[in-house]
Parts: C-alpha cells; sequence; structure tokens
C-alpha cells in the first residue's frame, strides 16, 4: 500500500512466540506493507482490541496456550466479519487447513513459509476491496433505484393529472361535438307534429374515439324540404374532430346557399382551400349534401368524394345508390373534364360542384352514411364492403326505418366479433312517408 494515499493498515496479531511475531513484522514489512499492529495472546485481549483497535487483518496463530485460531476465527465471524483472517501455523494437518478453510479464514499460511505471507494479505486486502466495492456498488444502486422509483412515482402523478386534464379537455370536446350534431329532427310541412311529418329520420353515430371526425346535420331548407349534410374529414381525433367544427361553422355562414347542394359545397371547398393555404397544410374531407322537397317529390344532391347515399324504393323495395344520371354524367365530363361526383372538400382549387336531382316517392327512405359504416374487419382482415352493405340492405329493405338501420349495424358489428371499429361511422336514415303537393317556399330558413 501507498502510505501517501491511505492510511496504515490495522493488524490485530494473536501470537505467544515473540520470536514468531517478529519475523512475521519483519515479513509484513519486507513486502511493503505499511502497518500498525497490535499482540495479543489471551481470549480477553482478543476481544477487547476488536472493539477498541478495530483490525482490518487478523493474522492468529492456530495453537495457544489457553487459545487457538479455531476459537479466534469463530469471534472475528461473530464480531466482525468483513475483516479477513489469516491463520498461520507451525504444524497442522490438511484436514485441519481444510476446515479451517471452510469455516471463513482467509487463508492458511505456515510459519516454515512465510514468504506466503504477504501475497496471502494482498489477496485478502484484494478480496476485502472487491467485496467493499461490490457492497458499495449495491448500495449506489438500491439508492438509485430510489431515486428513480421516486421520480418515476413523480412522474407518473405528472402524467396521472396531464390525462387527468386531458381525459377532462377530451370529455368537454366530446360534449362540444355533440352539441353541433342536430338534437331534434325538422318536421315537414313546417310546424307538422312529429307523428304527422311526411319525413321521419333516425341516426347511428359511433366514434372510434372521444371525439370524431364524422358529422351530420338535417336542416330545415324549406316549408315543405330537408336536407341532410354529411361529411368525413381525413383522420381521426382531436384534429379532424376541430376541422368538422369549422365545417359545422362553414354550413351555417352559407345557409344562403342551403337549397343549392352543389353551389354549396363548391363555396365550402373555396373556403377551405384558403384556410389551408394560410396554414400550410394538407387536409380534404369528404362530403354530400342531399335534399328531399315533399312539395315537388324531388330529391336533389351533390357529392364531394364521398361514399353514395342510398335510395330504398318503398314499393320494389330496390336500393340503389344516389348518382347523376348518365347523360347528365357524359355531359359534365365532356363540358368540365371532372367527375360528376366531383373532388373531396380541400384538394383542389376552383373546383366545381353540380346539382342533380332524381325523383321519389312516398314510402321511399334515404341512408346517407360514411365509409366507417363499411370497412369494418373480421378477424380474417376482411372488410364487410360496400357490396355486402347494400345486400345487407335490400335484404332487410321491408322492415321500418329504425329496425332496419339497427338490423344492419348489428349484422355490421356481428362481422367484426367484437373488434374496434377502424373508423367512425355516421349512419343517417329518412323516410318520406307521404307527399304535399302544395308548392314549395324558396326561402331557406
Amino acid at each position: 500500500m501507498n502510505p501517501t494515499q491511505s492510511p496504515k493498515l490495522h493488524i490485530l496479531t494473536l501470537e505467544d512466540s515473540d520470536l514468531d511475531a517478529e519475523l512475521i513484522s519483519r515479513e509484513l514489512k519486507r513486502g511493503g506493507i505499511d502497518f500498525i499492529a497490535r499482540r495479543v495472546q489471551t481470549r480477553r485481549d482478543y476481544e477487547r482490541e476488536i472493539v477498541e483497535f478495530q483490525p482490518e487483518l487478523i493474522l492468529a496463530d492456530y495453537k495457544l496456550p489457553a487459545f487457538d485460531g479455531a476459537e479466534a476465527l469463530e469471534l472475528a465471524k461473530s464480531r466482525c466479519a468483513e475483516v479477513p483472517v489469516i491463520i498461520i501455523s507451525g504444524a497442522v494437518g490438511e484436514d485441519t487447513a481444510v476446515e479451517l478453510l471452510k469455516n471463513g479464514a482467509t487463508d492458511f499460511v505456515l510459519k516454515d513459509r512465510l514468504g506466503r505471507l504477504v501475497p496471502a494479505v494482498h489477496r485478502a486486502l484484494r478480496e476485502v476491496g472487491q467485496r467493499n466495492a461490490r457492497r458499495q456498488a449495491e448500495i449506489d444502486l438500491l439508492a438509485l433505484n430510489e431515486q428513480l422509483e421516486q421520480r418515476v412515482a413523480e412522474r407518473t402523478r405528472e402524467l396521472g393529472e396531464k390525462n387527468a386534464r386531458m381525459e377532462e379537455d377530451l370529455n368537454m370536446a366530446r360534449e362540444l361535438q355533440m352539441a353541433f350534431f342536430p338534437q331534434h329532427f325538422p318536421t315537414l310541412p313546417r310546424g307538422a307534429a312529429d307523428a304527422a311529418s311526411a319525413v321521419k329520420f333516425h341516426s347511428i353515430y359511433h366514434p372510434t374515439r372521444s371525439v370524431s371526425g364524422d358529422f351530420f346535420n338535417i336542416v330545415r331548407v324549406s316549408d315543405t324540404a330537408v336536407g341532410i349534410f354529411m361529411c368525413d374529414v381525413m383522420g381521426h381525433g382531436v384534429r379532424a374532430a376541430l376541422v368538422t367544427a369549422m365545417m359545422r361553422t362553414l354550413e351555417e355562414q352559407l345557409n344562403e346557399l342551403a337549397n343549392k347542394p352543389g353551389e354549396l359545397l363548391t363555396e365550402m371547398n373555396r373556403v377551405m382551400r384558403n384556410i389551408l393555404r394560410q396554414l400550410g397544410t394538407s387536409l380534404f374531407t369528404t362530403a354530400c349534401y342531399v335534399i328531399v322537397d315533399i312539395a315537388n317529390a324531388r330529391l336533389t344532391f351533390a357529392n364531394a368524394g364521398h361514399p353514395s347515399p342510398l335510395l330504398v324504393h318503398g314499393r320494389s323495395r330496390e336500393v340503389k345508390p344516389i348518382a347523376p344520371a348518365r347523360s347528365a354524367a357524359r355531359k359534365v365530363e365532356s363540358i368540365l373534364n371532372a367527375h360528376a361526383a366531383g373532388p373531396a372538400l380541400g384538394l383542389i382549387d376552383d373546383a366545381l360542384y353540380l346539382t342533380h336531382e332524381c325523383p321519389v316517392l312516398a314510402g321511399d327512405r334515404l341512408l346517407v352514411f360514411t365509409d366507417g359504416l363499411y370497412e369494418v374487419e373480421n378477424g380474417h382482415a376482411e372488410t364487410f364492403h360496400i357490396d355486402r352493405l347494400h345486400k345487407a340492405i335490400r335484404h332487410h329493405a321491408a322492415l321500418p326505418l329504425v329496425q332496419l338501420m339497427q338490423t344492419v349495424f348489428s349484422e355490421i358489428e356481428h362481422f367484426a366479433d367484437g373488434r374496434v371499429f377502424v373508423d367512425d361511422v355516421c349512419f343517417v336514415g329518412m323516410e318520406i312517408t307521404h307527399m304535399n303537393a302544395g308548392p314549395a317556399s324558396e326561402s331557406p330558413s
């Protein structure tokens, strides 16, 4: 050991021979060990020095007149278990030496081979250093684990508080979004009681998260006409929900176009493109707007990349997508070189959406929905698909509107077999119970 770097080694020597004690001391000094030694010969002195001297190494003779190394070893194990004990003896059997080592002696050195003493001391001290280093590492690791546990607990608490605030915000956002949806459906003619209304509605709304990117509204267009507006924003969650709020606001701001589906979607697209240009982001929403006028038995509509609504004929039970007539579609393509349905809102500047129409009869039912209704997957990664949706509606077409929609939706849920829907679902139905031959008012309200 370097005396300039560490204090002198405390060595307690149990030895009754002055000559042997001197030889041991000389051997240690020759080996460069800087030490302070205390020598004892009795059990009483040995016990006292263990307490007062606090040795860092014990060198014990195996045989003394009233005390021996075996007893010294036992006392060291009980009083100072961390202190290495090297047994030094003149002559002892191999079995005894092995037993002493089994009982905890660090090493065994014969007096006639004291040249082994210094290496044995260095080895013993090295083992103590390693053991102390391991123990200190364990203590440090334990302290570090406690610190980490405290940090994790604190972080968990902070995250819990943040999650609770986020959950509270999401609950508020969900309540606000639900407030955007129609709370009461309009009746026709204006002022008619629900039971006497010429149109009846039913809706199924199934968001995949707290808030949704799907939105629908049912508005009174005139005294004899109502409109169904539906949109499906790209993406999910809060971002999509914010866009639905924007769509709801646009719909209200453009109320003067409520009786002109094509012009309404065209203006919505223009405003969206201006907003997205300022934000420097890409985003789109599919949308469709359908108006039913019971005064002239006419359905008018415009579509912006949205799944085509379905018309279920009351008498024939035939199910047909609402789409522009073939001649009208060809005319649009030749004049505008564009698809009659039009692209999703927010994609193309100056996109033009046309209004199309078709006749309706008493007993007809209109079904408007987002693509989440048929993009449900089962356990085999198969989607329900639009064709299967048409088939299901056709199969249950004889049922009343509410029962028809609920039965079809239950069939889709059964197909999913408990799996979470991959997309939000809006499913709105309207039934025309009878027609009114009176003239329609042209002023929207």
